[in-house]
């Protein structure tokens, strides 16, 4: 019996790992964040590779050693010149072999760490990654902010890859195209989660290239800047607790049947990409996606309908 039970407790374990190890493989993510201390134990692996998606100017002045410079191109103008989008996917699966990706390695992101803004370049690289195939990804929290606060080795020495062998498998359900975002707007069976804060939410303020204020019709609300703990008592961009995530989707009205289509925008696509890292990897929704033009693409579409001064509840 005893031994049964030690068998049952092995596979649980492997299954539990089965997203962030394959077979074969020793490297193993704490799960979709890792913390500093991780990866200070494990930055020598050959399995890892690790991404620095931050500023060009701040790998400059200082990145965590072994960190290949990626800030991009993770977003790019469409054949339209609207919106700001994935690059093409070809583009894409040449970058990243370039970063030394190989289809078996663990990839860790990690952005400047001070504001959620920061946060916002790390979630959009692991939603690329996840969209062009690529699952064993993760995010370290706190960024290179939480690095330095430990007082972990930092360098200025530029990483050199060696290129990967990384072939992309896009994944189509990933990405929410303009069409479908008309075809969806005011079904019962989708949401839509605005990521951007309330003033530009209610439509009292926009960004000056959006052409018009609001939001699509009945998305709820769930800012990006309330994901993090970033700048409180001066602390590194860390995400909230899973429990105090959990009782904020519910508060602003995420079902919770983790199979709901869950389609999440923003401005440009890159706070929306937060709103699918929570929703998605730490809270376990399966069906979530980014609308990739977000209102960029969307705004300037005559006849398209956007909302003011309301809150989505009232299509629930």
């Amino acid at each position: 019996m005893m031994n049964n039970i030690k068998k049952l407790h092995f596979f649980l374990v492997v299954a539990l790992m089965s997203m962030f190890a394959l077979p074969g493989l020793s490297l193993a993510a704490e799960g979709p964040v890792v913390s500093v201390d991780w990866l200070a134990k494990n930055l020598q692996k050959k399995d890892l590779v690790l991404l620095d998606v931050g500023a060009f100017t701040h790998y400059e002045n200082g990145h965590i050693p072994g960190a290949i410079k990626a800030f991009g191109p993770w977003q790019t103008m469409n054949d339209k010149f609207v919106g700001f989008m994935m690059p093409d996917v070809e583009v894409l699966a040449q970058m990243l072999r370039d970063f030394g990706v190989n289809n078996d390695s663990l990839v860790v992101v990690y952005d400047e760490g001070v504001t959620v803004k920061d946060t916002e370049k790390s979630a959009r690289a692991l939603w690329t990654l996840h969209a062009m195939g690529h699952d064993r990804v993760a995010i370290l929290d706190g960024g290179f902010a939480a690095w330095d606060v430990a007082e972990n080795p930092i360098t200025t020495a530029v990483t050199i890859s060696t290129p990967g062998n990384f072939k992309a498998a896009f994944k189509a359900a990933k990405v929410a195209t303009l069409a479908e975002v008309k075809s969806k707007i005011g079904s019962s069976k989708v949401v839509f989660v605005d990521t951007r804060i309330p003033e530009e939410h209610f439509g009292h303020e926009k960004v000056s290239h959006i052409k018009r204020f609001g939001h699509l019709p009945g998305a709820r609300l769930w800012p990006d800047k309330y994901m993090t703990n970033a700048g409180v008592d001066f602390a590194p961009s860390y995400l909230k607790d899973i429990e105090e995530l959990k009782q904020m989707a519910v508060g602003v009205g995420i079902p919770a049947d983790k199979n709901v289509e869950i389609i999440t925008f923003s401005n440009h696509g890159k706070s929306a990409a937060m709103g699918y890292f929570v929703l998605h990897d730490i809270l376990g929704y399966k069906n979530v996606k980014i609308y990739d033009g977000s209102l960029l693409e969307y705004a300037p579409e005559k006849g398209l309908p956007m909302e003011t001064n309301s809150w989505g509840y009232k299509t629930m």
